[in-house]
């Protein structure tokens, strides 16, 4: 089997200044000292002003099937698994019972209560990637990872909304470090090594299942494997032994997913995927509208969807990585850890590209391959520099650490520019390319329908009808706020409201589908909004008046 690649680059020394005399601290005390300050940041980024967005139509599904387990009924939203759901539970369990006993303004929201896993597990993905990495690549490239990932805007974006993406990422990586650390152990002929090989290999199982617990994405599993295949199409001894490693996979996806068992849920899914539960079609992607059934792919969304997401959206400090990373992919292309990256970077890009659905929270796992590539490529491209003998040693020890320096401001500096609303954050390239933020209005994720209603509500008459493609997030918060004899009906389904009761329409061009875009397009066309609400300089929803007949 090749050998895991490893960067050793001079072994590193920080000054640590006591009181009686300077200090010498060893790199490895170092890096979990960066490691871990890492971490910290990365919750801090995730879990700060969770609650600015109101809840999205996805997220609301998931505080209704809360509500349904609460009464003892596990089949609500059966199209996915229950560990996030679970979470969530226990997340809003805890926040009522804080909010039970504190002050009214330092009570937690809702949306922060049932986000608040997923901001966690986001930031748990840290400390995943920099042990990954550690085994592939060398502890220093573990550091770099897990600082890029801390920081990354896309990554904190997506780990900021209640979908299943982040949980799945974070137990796939862990299902992976677990099995590369049996492996590296497993490598030893003394019976005492194979055996604790072998309890790494079950965790790892219990792990993967876990990850299908998250999200029923089996090829993500089948990924991994291949990888194995092309590394190590021999393991002999050195592998699991399948009933242990697949039982407790099974074992651990049924204790965290019990609703599997339910005849009710066997009923559910073929509806939803034979697509019943779709009430609208189609998807705005850059000022068009495109077919996003699975039955016409490569059809549908652009094949380039997804490159384009990457070279608009990702800081430029992190695209000049990827340069020397990628020529690392092909230099070193027979090492286990190059091999696992050009696998993970064609089994999520090639494919997904291809499918006609595609959506922004899907780019999750790419951006950790990206991550990683780039954390790679920051390091053999300053290994590199330090290794050139035409350099002279003040030259080399002014321009690497310069390097860094820029890196790392770089990252801070798109941080910096993101919050409160980080899925907005595009890079110099985006901003000529996208100058009115355009391109991805998915990226709003429903912020506006909470205000929008508010607005609403607190001048509508009595019956008022609200037409929105939002309806269950414009229902969810009509009963916050006070409003039940507001009606809400679908845009799509239903139109605009016609009759004698005041009518209202919220617009966003997230929701804009083949149902609605002609009503929209003369909605836009015949009246001036009643009222805008926007995400910095982007119009997220518009609130349209109707008068009455």
């Amino acid at each position: 089997m090749p050998a895991a690649a490893s960067y050793t680059p001079p072994r590193s020394r920080i000054w640590k200044e006591t009181e009686t005399q300077p200090q010498l601290i060893s790199w490895a005390e170092a890096r979990i000292a960066i490691v871990a300050i890492a971490t910290v940041l990365a919750v801090a980024f995730r879990v700060s002003a969770l609650s600015t967005y109101g809840f999205s139509e996805d997220e609301l599904n998931k505080v209704q099937a809360v509500e349904e387990y609460r009464a003892g009924h596990f089949s609500a939203n059966a199209e996915h698994p229950m560990l996030m759901k679970l979470a969530m539970w226990g997340s809003a369990a805890l926040a009522n019972e804080w909010n039970r006993i504190v002050p009214p303004d330092q009570s937690i929201p809702a949306e922060t209560a049932f986000r608040l896993p997923n901001a966690i597990a986001g930031a748990a993905t840290t400390v995943a990637l920099f042990v990954l990495a550690d085994l592939l690549f060398g502890p220093t490239v573990g550091v770099v990872a897990s600082v890029i990932w801390a920081f990354d805007v896309n990554a904190i974006a997506i780990n900021r909304i209640g979908k299943e993406d982040t949980f799945l990422l974070l137990f796939f990586l862990l299902g992976i470090v677990f099995y590369e650390r049996a492996k590296r152990i497993g490598r030893v002929s003394e019976t005492s090594a194979r055996t604790t090989a072998q309890t790494w290999y079950t965790l790892s199982g219990a792990t993967f299942g876990l990850m299908f617990a998250s999200k029923y994405m089996p090829h993500f599993l089948g990924i991994y494997a291949l990888f194995n295949l092309l590394t190590d199409p021999n393991p002999a001894s050195n592998k699991p032994h399948r009933l242990r490693h697949f039982g407790a996979m099974g074992a651990a996806f049924l204790a965290a997913n019990a609703a599997i068992l339910l005849p009710a849920t066997w009923r559910y899914i073929p509806s939803y995927v034979q697509g019943d539960m779709l009430m609208h079609h189609g998807y705005l992607y850059n000022g068009a509208m495109y077919v996003t059934d699975v039955v016409i792919s490569p059809l549908g969304v652009p094949f380039t969807y997804y490159l384009r997401l990457l070279a608009t959206k990702v800081p430029l400090v992190v695209l000049a990585a990827l340069i020397p990373g990628v020529i690392e992919l092909v230099r070193r292309r027979e090492e286990r850890g190059f091999v696992f990256l050009r696998v993970l970077a064609v089994f999520f890009i090639v494919p997904y590209s291809l499918m006609a659905p595609k959506f922004l929270r899907y780019s999750l796992p790419m951006l950790a391959t990206v991550d990683l590539i780039a954390a790679v490529g920051l390091v053999s491209g300053i290994s590199w520099l330090l290794r050139k003998g035409w350099l002279t040693r003040a030259t080399k020890w002014s321009v690497a650490p310069a390097a860094v320096v820029v890196f790392f401001s770089g990252l801070l500096v798109a941080e910096r520019s993101a919050p409160p609303f980080y899925s907005l954050f595009r890079n110099e390239i985006g901003m000529r390319l996208d100058p009115a933020l355009t391109t991805f209005p998915e990226q709003t994720y429903d912020y506006g329908v909470r205000e929008s209603v508010a607005a609403i509500a607190a001048v509508a008459e009595p019956t008022a009808v609200i037409a929105t493609d939002a309806p269950v997030v414009a229902a969810h918060y009509v009963r916050l706020d006070g409003r039940p004899d507001i009606e809400v009906r679908s845009l799509s389904e239903s139109g605009m409201s016609s009759g004698p009761h005041q009518g209202w329409v919220i617009v966003q061009d997230e929701h804009r589908s083949f149902e609605n875009e002609l009503i929209v397009e003369q909605l836009r066309a015949r009246a001036k909004p009643w009222a805008e609400f926007r995400m910095a300089e982007v119009v997220a929803a518009q609130v349209f008046r109707l008068e009455e007949k």
